[in-house]
């Protein structure tokens, strides 16, 4: 019986990472159950699912679609799996739920984000990570930037000119 839902369990895993497009693994600690409501709730919010995890299943999954995260999964774990970079919106909001509270049962351990893996030090980084949404903003605003100072310049020197003409006329020029 145990190896028929260690292989279910293993599948779901598999399929979980085959589909996402971000996760975030994360070393769960002792958490009483308001903690897990609320961190649960967060990463609801941020658009991730969250499930505790078995070491070696995982371990085998990630291995299965190629991504070597076993550095990360020891102890008991648990990974956030979202859609395209969400994870590092997961990420923000589990350093914001760390740092609001005191001895923190849970840390970052590792994560990918569109096929790169972040494990150990690099996994804290993650949250400082600038989503898609802010990466476009900078992009336009740094493309806009130029075109925007030669408009007002082309603008100054038409709008010069007709304060010129405008002088002369109510000089009666």
């Amino acid at each position: 019986m145990p190896n028929i839902v260690n292989q279910i369990l293993f599948d779901e895993l598999k399929q979980d990472f085959q589909n996402m497009g971000s996760c975030v693994v994360v070393d769960v600690g002792p958490v009483n159950p308001k903690q897990d409501i609320e961190i649960r709730a967060k990463l609801r919010e941020a658009g991730a699912s969250y499930k505790v995890v078995r070491n070696r299943l995982a371990k085998r999954a990630f291995a299965e679609v190629g991504l070597d995260m076993a550095e990360a999964i020891t102890g008991r774990c648990g990974i956030a799996v979202a859609e395209n970079e969400g994870a590092i919106g997961a990420a923000k909001a589990l350093r914001d739920w760390i740092n609001a509270t005191k001895n923190s049962p849970i840390a970052i351990k590792g994560g990918v984000i569109e096929g790169a893996t972040f494990v150990g030090a690099a996994a804290a980084e993650i949250a400082e990570l600038p989503d898609r949404d802010t990466i476009n903003t900078m992009l336009v605003c740094a493309i806009s930037g130029p075109a925007r100072g030669l408009a007002g310049v082309v603008n100054a020197v038409a709008g010069g000119l007709a304060r010129c003409i405008q002088a002369k006329v109510d000089k009666g020029e």
